[in-house]
């Protein structure tokens, strides 16, 4: 059986997760944190070689980094589908999925430290930060169908990096800024209802809210004795 590590307050993690759920693939969870080093779980280093969570032990040996594990899934597990077949169907669904990636959810990552602290962050991160992710939202604007899911009519894989990323986001930045640019979009919010109401989506937003307090305890734990 597949062996899913990581931890369910990880939106990456729980990116997987959803995808084996929808899949229908049987996976078991082992519990693993991130900041694998000489201090903490030095052996998951022979999995996932930068200590980043998920990672995916399969029959012929370990996968790490959500997408390429997504990839994975969908060779050895290819129905339901959760990528389009045609070349220029799966470059514009890998296109959105990369914006949503990189220019909304990493890019507002840079102010997650000054959130959660409660402290304000540096004006040159914090012009950066809105640059950036007001670009990615307009592009997300640009290339969604807002239909009834992100490219039309299927589920996809860029619909659960939206479903697991955008709320992110939109955490961060409105702890930052005050206010949202992803909230201004035109069909954006009635989309992500419609996906917080797939069963599927609710077990992976219950299972973080179970995995919160292990998971704080960990990083207190894990960089008191760092220190």
């Amino acid at each position: 059986m597949l062996q899913l590590l990581g931890f369910s307050a990880s939106n990456y993690y729980s990116l997987v997760k959803l995808a084996l759920l929808e899949k229908g693939v049987p996976f078991e969870e082992v519990e693993v944190y991130t900041g694998a080093g000489p201090s903490y779980r030095p052996d998951y280093l022979e999995l996932s070689p930068l200590g980043k969570v998920p990672c995916l032990k399969t029959p012929e040996g370990p996968i790490s980094e959500s997408r390429c594990i997504l990839q994975y899934l969908e060779v050895a597990h290819p129905e339901p589908a959760l990528f389009p077949t045609g070349a220029y169907a799966r470059a514009k669904h890998d296109e959105l999925y990369q914006v949503i990636e990189f220019y909304l959810e990493l890019a507002s990552r840079r102010v997650l430290p000054y959130v959660l602290s409660g402290r304000q962050a540096p004006e040159v991160i914090k012009a950066e930060t809105r640059k950036d992710v007001e670009k990615g939202a307009a592009a997300l604007q640009q290339l969604g169908r807002f239909e009834q899911f992100l490219t039309g009519e299927s589920l996809r894989a860029v619909d659960l990096a939206a479903t697991l990323h955008i709320p992110i986001t939109s955490f961060m930045m409105k702890g930052a800024f005050g206010d949202d640019p992803l909230a201004k979009l035109d069909g954006l919010s009635d989309y992500l209802a419609r996906m917080e109401a797939r069963p599927h989506v609710q077990r992976i937003r219950k299972d973080t809210q179970e995995n919160l307090p292990r998971f704080m305890a960990h990083i207190r734990a894990h960089y008191a004795s760092a220190t």
